[in-house]
């Protein structure tokens, strides 16, 4: 009778472990945890490149182009890139410091083929000037990203008007 229990374990056990190494294996190819990491990879890269984009301080405001040139590509870099040396005066006379924050992302857009993706973005960004009161104003952007060798980068980013549905 022991036998027949101990036996009637055995195979529990065995087809357990069985059943488990099965459910584990087809986990791990399975292509939509592939897509979930990526998707969680898009959102945090593009919340910590928008807060980037969004951040400038008049005091160094080549050091704040140089972070936006690092964080995008394709077009949005060309535009950034372009800024001439009169606009980077500008800036850095103004005195204003702006620190943008990112309240809530989300992937509206996954393309892990082509290598793109698009964000819902609020943020909200603190200026102050010269010392000067801080204000906040609350932006949302739609942002785009590519994948290149330099993993995900920005390649637009476009104001939302609020009110706009």
């Amino acid at each position: 009778m022991r036998f027949r229990a101990a036996l009637a374990l055995a195979v529990a056990a065995l087809a357990f472990a069985v059943w488990g190494g099965w459910t584990w294996w087809q986990a791990s190819t399975d292509e939509s945890v592939e897509f979930a990491r990526t998707r969680d990879e898009v959102l945090a890269t593009g919340r910590s490149h928008v807060t980037l984009l969004t951040t400038l301080d008049s005091s160094d405001v080549d050091a704040g182009i140089d972070r936006w040139l690092d964080v995008s590509t394709g077009a949005l870099r060309d535009e950034l890139e372009s800024t001439d040396r009169k606009t980077r005066e500008t800036l850095a006379k103004g005195g204003t410091v702006a620190t943008g924050r990112v309240l809530d992302a989300a992937v509206s857009e996954l393309n892990t083929r082509a290598g793109t993706a698009q964000l819902l973005v609020s943020v909200e960004i603190a200026t102050s000037t010269a010392g000067g009161p801080e204000t906040t104003k609350r932006n949302r952007f739609v942002a785009g990203l590519t994948r290149t060798d330099h993993g995900w980068l920005l390649s637009a980013l476009d104001q939302v008007p609020l009110g706009t549905r």
